[in-house]
């Protein structure tokens, strides 16, 4: 994607080239300017007009005149000394995240208590929700930030919430260490709804999927898990055989773990 001004007609707008999905945003100086230049914003972009770094309107899709009344800047507006510049925004375009647990972190089998260690990997896709809050808050003063510098910076945000996403999962929904494989589609919607509000709250960014590919436990703490469920078959109080898992005697009702 590139951003051109055709010195026939003085438009300043988008031509697109080689679109991909690494195509969120794209910045351009504006120079050339005279009294009949227009901007022009396609339905699949926001743009941002920047006035010395400062970022002044949110352009929505359509034609704007540089000079006229109730436009961009009336006619008596000098604008040879001043830096202004465009920042084209997708709103369709998204961003493919890798990430991975860096090491094992720490879980509790809420079946039989045992303590474990885990990790997981996958990938997250995001776009942009609100181009005014993400420019703001990501982008600012900084030409030379890049699709790169944004992934480089959300990773780090995305692995500090993994652990404890995924063990709150574990927990509350009481999955045994030797289903979690089994439910890696379930805890890709918990970490979802996790990360969408830290980054739409902060970013202005939002997570449009999350998948878990894998997710890594020792066999040693299934077979952990596994022994010690075997010892706790038997009620403590009554003697009679447990179901497997329970927290209650189903035939006295006293408490069992």
């Amino acid at each position: 994607m590139v951003v051109m001004i055709d010195k026939r007609t003085k438009v300043i707008g988008l031509k697109e080239l080689e679109l991909t999905n690494d195509d969120l945003f794209v910045r351009k100086s504006i120079t050339g300017i005279s009294e009949d230049s227009k901007v022009i914003v396609d339905e699949t972009h926001v743009a941002i007009l920047l006035k010395d770094g400062i970022a002044l309107e949110t352009l929505r899709p359509g034609i704007y005149p540089i000079y006229s009344k109730n436009t961009l800047f009336s006619k008596s507006t000098k604008l040879d000394t001043t830096r202004l510049e465009l920042f084209f925004i997708s709103k369709t375009a998204k961003v493919r995240i890798l990430w991975g647990t860096p090491a094992l972190f720490d879980i509790h089998d809420p079946i039989s208590g045992i303590a474990a260690k885990m990790g997981a990997s996958g990938e997250i896709e995001i776009r942009i929700k609100n181009p005014r809050q993400f420019y703001i808050e990501v982008v600012g003063s900084n030409a030379k930030f890049t699709v790169e510098d944004l992934k480089e910076r959300l990773k780090g945000v995305i692995l500090s919430r993994i652990e404890p996403t995924i063990s709150s999962y574990i927990e509350v929904d009481e999955v045994p260490i030797d289903r979690i494989g089994e439910e890696k589609l379930s805890i890709a919607r918990y970490l979802q709804q996790d990360l969408k509000r830290e980054l739409s709250l902060n970013y202005g960014l939002e997570v449009s999927n999350v998948i878990v590919s894998n997710v890594n436990i020792a066999d040693k703490y299934k077979e952990e898990a596994a022994t010690k469920l075997r010892g706790e078959m038997a009620c403590p109080h009554c003697g009679v055989k447990l179901v497997p898992g329970s927290k209650f005697c189903n035939n006295c009702g006293m408490k069992v773990r």
